[in-house]
């Protein structure tokens, strides 16, 4: 796909700008959507509610413009949405590798829960973090916030601000793992 469309073009009903994304991004979505160990039916399933959350988004006003590819909205929605549902079903795990870029934080907030060692050192690691880098954080990988929520919850003065932010956290957290 050259050109995207815009906001205004998605939210009308006569052209078919949501059915051409739809089936341009799925079989990257899948592709993307296998690596968490899913079964086709449940990715697609998830690849339909991201685009359900994405449609909802630009209906309520909630997304009045890109600060990134439309691609690159949906795969943080779906990857949100797959967090949600592995947590759901007890499949979430904190990866082996601290150095891995995904460290998962949403098992930081279960405090009943038998934590492995790695998830007990993310965990203990995450409070030495600063309460800034704790709010995004969880606002980013806990309550899947986009960046541009973030920005407009914390009062950033743009998306890029968080984006940076989000990053020299998670950086971090890393540093201080593998410790």
């Amino acid at each position: 796909m050259n050109k995207e469309p815009s906001i205004a073009d998605l939210l009308q009903s006569k052209n078919n700008s949501f059915e051409v994304l739809y089936k341009n991004y799925k079989d990257e979505f899948i592709g993307f959507a296998r690596k968490f160990s899913l079964k086709d039916d449940q990715i697609i399933d998830i690849y339909q509610d991201t685009f359900l959350s994405f449609y909802e988004n630009l209906l309520n006003g909630k997304l009045t413009e890109f600060t990134s590819s439309i691609k690159t909205y949906l795969f943080s929605i779906g990857k949100f949405k797959i967090y949600e549902y592995l947590r759901a079903n007890s499949k979430l795990k904190i990866i082996d590798t601290p150095i891995n870029a995904e460290i998962t934080i949403e098992d930081l907030s279960l405090e009943n829960e038998v934590l492995s060692e790695q998830e007990q050192l993310v965990k203990t690691n995450f409070k030495k973090l600063g309460k800034a880098c704790q709010e995004i954080l969880e606002l980013f990988y806990l309550k899947g916030k986009t960046l541009a929520d973030i920005k407009g919850e914390k009062k950033y003065e743009n998306t890029d601000v968080v984006k940076s932010l989000k990053s020299r956290c998670l950086k971090k957290l890393k540093q201080l793992v593998t410790i």
